[in-house]
């Protein structure tokens, strides 16, 4: 399957909370046109709601840490 969904599963990589550390995350209202939580993400271990900024850099983040993970062989 190719598509809409191959860019979603790259977006939504769970993003570390700034106060707890835990990468357990909810998100209100969809994606927008980038990919990127349309509305509020929130920490579910400690309800923390992210900033657009803390979010982002989380996931920036995160995505550095995935791309360096080795791949099956």
């Amino acid at each position: 399957m190719s598509g809409a969904n191959d860019n979603m599963a790259n977006d939504l990589l769970p993003v570390a909370c700034p106060q707890c550390g835990e990468c357990q995350n909810t998100m209100d209202g969809g994606l927008d046109a980038d990919g990127l939580p349309a509305g509020p993400v929130a920490c579910m271990v400690c309800g923390h709601e992210f900033s657009r900024d803390e979010y982002l850099q989380g996931l920036a983040a995160r995505r550095q840490a995935f791309a360096g993970l080795p791949g099956p062989e």
